[in-house]
Order: structure tokens, then sequence, then C-alpha cells
């Protein structure tokens, strides 16, 4: 947390972030030469606002510094912006190295792609489809529906959770990790 109480972020602000215009456009903004980097901008860009308040030269270096190369299964972007946006707050008070935070994010990217593509686009939309085709083959018109909820429910709260745990973690995550090797 930051020494200033009202540059602290909060879990509304983390709430927020999570379901907002850069979390929820990540693959709609992409690009071939930084990928999610533009929405991973927007996603943080209200907690960086809040944490460098009073401080715009800091706030556009911190903004800058999150344009790098951006990458993942759209719905764990919010879990990265969660542990960045943590660490952004370290880096403010001097604790932390700012160049240190692409690094945890980029060696994020990888791991939990992979865990977040088969668990979405394996497994989750697959049974999402089944329920849906099969209410449809039943002549249930809510098997769209169906689709949607069930993809969609445990996307958002993934979201939401994963902000929030994120933050929770910050840098810390990485020595959990540690510990357990």
């Amino acid at each position: 947390m930051t020494s200033n109480s009202e540059n602290q972020i909060t879990r509304s602000d983390l709430i927020k972030s999570a379901v907002n215009t850069g979390a929820l456009g990540m693959e709609f903004s992409w690009t071939y030469y930084k990928q999610m980097n533009i929405a991973f901008c927007l996603m943080v860009a209200n907690m960086l606002k809040k944490i460098y308040a009073g401080r715009p030269d800091d706030y556009a270096e911190a903004l800058h510094r999150h344009s790098a190369f951006f990458n993942i299964t759209p719905q764990l972007a919010p879990f990265v912006g969660g542990i960045a946006m943590a660490m952004e707050e370290k880096v403010a008070r001097g604790e932390v190295e700012p160049e240190s935070v692409n690094d945890i994010k980029a060696a994020l990217m990888g791991p939990l792609s992979g865990l977040g593509d088969s668990f979405f686009l394996s497994t989750l939309r697959v049974v999402a489809a089944a329920v849906g085709i099969s209410l449809c083959q039943a002549g249930n018109v809510f098997g769209p529906i169906a689709f949607l909820l069930v993809y969609n429910i445990p996307a958002f709260l993934i979201r939401i959770f994963g902000a929030i745990k994120g933050y929770e973690l910050g840098i810390g995550f990485l020595e959990i990790g540690r510990a357990h090797v």
C-alpha cells in the first residue's frame, strides 16, 4: 500500500479494473507489434493515476512502462494487473526497480497462458458448447443463453478474483513459488 491513504489501491479499484474496457477488450485492441499492451494500459490506467497522483511525470513513465509487449489469456490479465499494481506501489515508494514490473509480467505470461488457454479454450468453452448444443437439439431456445452463462460466469469470477488475489499476493507471489521448489 502506498504511504498516502488516498493513493491506496482499494478492492473496488481492482474490481473495476477487472471488468473495465481494457480488461474486457484484450482481444479487441490486439496488435501484431505489442499484442495486448494497449488493453493492459487501459486496464491499469486509473490505478496508476491513483498511485502517482500529483506526479504526472511518474504516471507517464509508469504508463509507458506498461505499454511493453503483453500477451496472455484475457481472463487472467487482471491477475497479472493486480500483481503489477502491488509492485507499482513499491516502485512509487522506491522499494522496487521499475524494470522489475515488466520482468514479472513477462515471466507470468507464458505459464499463465498455458493454464488459461487449456482451461478456458480447451475445456470450459467445449463444455459450455456441449450444454448449449444439447439444449438447442432438444428444441430449447435457451441453448445459446446457457452457453454464454456457462462460459462467462466463471470467466468473470476468475477476472475479479484474480485481480484481488494478484494484488494481495503482489511480489510475494514469487516467494510462494520459490518456497515450493
